[in-house]
């Protein structure tokens, strides 16, 4: 079937039938947003378009060499310029109808050059900024202009800097190299910063048990801690806030699972079943317990979002650092107590942010094996359910905290009889 479509896409016949068919429907969608604006002067829709596009067909094919198509753009923005003066003498501004028409005229050429999954993201993309309008201005009008400037800053740095560090191990004693230690930064951060967004701006006060799964990608100590104490002040929905703790618990094991298959292939397949099986219980646990609320849905609170965008540069840059510790320590404990040391550090550790020392196990080269290695994060996952269950009875309510300990201990036992049993 995929190569009867690439056939047919490669005929000059369908070539033009499906440009005529894009430039028409990008038309059609033109007419579509005319109507939601004002007294706006428009240089044509559907007809305009078609016969755009078509223009840029005819001229592309007739002339392999390019003159004729440039030509004809070249007239396109004669006219495009009369039409943009005419508006400028009446105050408006508006350059979408031009910027469309401007596109529909490289449909030709990127029909006829390129495969149809690039000219059905193009047209796609098209469609989706048009109808975009309100979501676009809602965004600037809610999102901190700050962060958009640290999410520009970590990408130039991720694009530049990283493909120029050594890839070298840096020392006996720190087994990995700088080129891996911050690609392990730039993913954890990156997956971080994607419960943030989805937390702060996208699932605002969408319910407890929502924010509740989103501040599990983000952070779900942080967020146990939060509805814990959210628990104390507020006497109802007493489940609803038990189940969000636990669906925060069960989406840290799937993040942890997603963070080790960025980086180690081999180690997640291993993982995925012991990791992505106690995550899924846990995840349908927490929706069972969910489903007891008899009091009706509770929202969320400006209390309930993470506030510092794990993207900042200073927040990069001591979990680098911590990253970096966290790796010495593991290397010391190995080096001096073999498994039982590596383990017993990974009890530790699990009552303390437990991704520097995974991405230690991760990407360093210590002396002991994938069982042990695995073991360890078992046992520092284990431990880190164990500590939020201490969390939940010190600042949650009297019912929510003895609820969500009793959960998160039986989850953290399992866990640690699975790391035994390996």
């Amino acid at each position: 079937m995929y190569e009867t479509v690439q056939q047919l896409y490669a005929t000059d016949y369908f070539r033009f039938i499906l440009t005529l068919a894009l430039s028409f429907l990008t038309g059609l969608e033109l007419r579509e947003y005319k109507k939601s604006v004002e007294n706006a002067y428009f240089i044509g829709t559907v007809r305009t378009f078609t016969l755009i596009g078509m223009m840029g067909y005819i001229l592309y094919i007739l002339d392999p060499s390019g003159w004729f198509y440039l030509s004809g753009f070249l007239a396109l923005i004669f006219l495009f310029s009369l039409f943009y003066h005419r508006k400028l003498q009446e105050e408006q501004k508006g350059i979408i109808n031009l910027m469309m028409g401007f596109l529909v005229y490289t449909y030709a050429p990127i029909i006829i050059t390129q495969p149809l999954w690039f000219t059905a993201m193009i047209f796609v993309s098209v469609i989706f900024v048009v109808n975009a309008k309100p979501q676009v201005q809602n965004l600037i009008h809610n999102v901190d202009s700050r962060e958009l400037v640290t999410f520009a800053k970590l990408v130039l740095l991720s694009l530049v800097i990283w493909p120029l560090l050594p890839t070298d191990q840096i020392s006996s004693w720190i087994p990995f190299s700088l080129s891996r230690m911050w690609m392990a930064v730039v993913v954890v951060s990156g997956i971080s910063y994607i419960g943030y967004i989805l937390q702060r701006y996208f699932f605002y006060e969408k319910g407890l048990v929502i924010n509740g799964v989103i501040g599990g990608i983000y952070s779900s100590t942080a967020t146990t801690a939060v509805l814990s104490r959210r628990s104390k002040t507020e006497n109802t929905h007493m489940y609803s806030f038990v189940s969000a703790i636990i669906l925060a618990t069960g989406m840290m094991h799937i993040r942890l699972l997603a963070i080790i298959g960025f980086l180690n292939q081999s180690l997640f397949y291993t993982l995925i079943f012991p990791l992505g099986t106690l995550g899924l219980i846990t995840i349908v646990l927490g929706y069972m317990i969910g489903r007891l609320n008899t009091e009706g849905n509770l929202s969320g609170s400006p209390q309930s979002n993470a506030n510092v965008n794990p993207l900042e540069l200073g927040v990069a840059l001591l979990f680098a650092v911590i990253f970096m510790a966290t790796t010495l320590i593991t290397q010391f404990f190995v080096n001096e107590y073999g498994s039982l040391g590596l383990n017993i550090l990974a009890c530790i550790v699990g009552f303390t942010d437990i991704d520097p020392f995974i991405l230690s196990l991760i990407n360093g080269q210590f002396v002991v094996d994938q069982n042990m290695i695995i073991s360890a994060i078992l046992f520092a996952v284990g431990s880190n359910n164990l500590f939020k269950g201490f969390i939940a009875l010190l600042f949650g309510s009297k019912e929510v905290g003895r609820l969500s300990m009793i959960v998160l201990i039986v989850l953290a036992l399992v866990t640690f009889g699975i790391a035994f049993w390996i």
